[in-house]
């Protein structure tokens, strides 16, 4: 069986910087994995030690990317790739759908089971994965929080949100976005460093990929960010005072009514 898992390198959110577009400045920041991608690339693991699967970690982004790369072939992952280009730069989660789609059918045809951590920190939209899928024509199941088993060319799951749980079952190749906080992820070895260090990692860039131009980055997002502000987390406390329990009501409304101008 044959694994891909999608990784994205996030910012560390003490130091962003942003580029004209509004866009995250990747090339100038420190970089981590996408701590629910870390998930996924735990559930990738446990399928390998289950079902002896080969694991390929993938990334989009500059070439500073490989940071996490590293990281993902020093916790266990068999192979890794990084999808950069300078004209993939700014591309939203419609036009990187289209760049990851592109990587599995030219470079990976043979995979069974893609995996995505359920969002990125950087933008908590949960659309790359679904968006993915689509492209690929593979089914798709968000919010995992456990692989049952995999039996032949089916997979059973279960699935958990705010307001529902689900068993299913699902035929591959298909992709699967794993929820946060449901596998620990291991800590690599010293022989998993030793490894990311000399390994070489494989590269692919647009025309390798045979993405029309017009389809990627700025030029091929149908979405932009418009503005971007620091949130101002500061707030008011007021105390309420009142003689007895049944004046509260009143007391609060009258708050209310202040703040509210009225």
């Amino acid at each position: 069986m044959n694994i891909v898992v999608f990784i994205k390198q996030v910012p560390d959110t003490n130091d962003v910087k942003w580029t004209q577009n509004n866009n995250i400045d990747r090339t100038k920041m420190d970089s981590i994995i996408n701590p629910v991608d870390k998930q996924a690339i735990e559930a990738a693991l446990r399928l390998k030690e289950a079902y002896s699967a080969n694991i390929t970690a993938i990334t989009m982004g500059p070439s500073k990317s490989l940071e996490v790369l590293k990281e993902a072939i020093a916790l266990g992952v068999d192979d890794a790739a990084i999808l950069s280009d300078s004209k993939f730069s700014g591309s939203d989660t419609c036009a990187t759908s289209k760049v990851l789609a592109a990587a599995v059918k030219e470079k990976f045809p043979d995979t069974d089971l893609v995996l995505f951590g359920q969002s990125a920190i950087d933008g908590e939209t949960s659309q790359t994965g679904p968006s993915t899928a689509v492209r690929l024509g593979y089914p798709f199941v968000c919010h995992v929080n456990e692989i049952v088993e995999i039996n032949n060319d089916k997979i059973i799951i279960n699935t958990e949100t705010e307001t529902y749980k689900e068993v299913l079952e699902i035929q591959m190749p298909a992709v699967l976005c794993i929820s946060n906080y449901v596998f620990k992820p291991r800590i690599p070895k010293i022989n998993g460093y030793i490894r990311s260090q000399d390994y070489n990692y494989k590269s692919y860039n647009i025309y390798e990929l045979n993405i029309p131009e017009t389809q990627t980055g700025v030029k091929g997002s149908p979405t932009y960010v418009s503005n971007v502000y620091k949130r101002d987390d500061s707030r008011d406390c007021r105390m309420i005072y009142a003689k007895d329990n049944d004046n509260f009501a009143n007391e609060i409304m009258m708050e209310i009514k202040e703040i509210m101008g009225h």
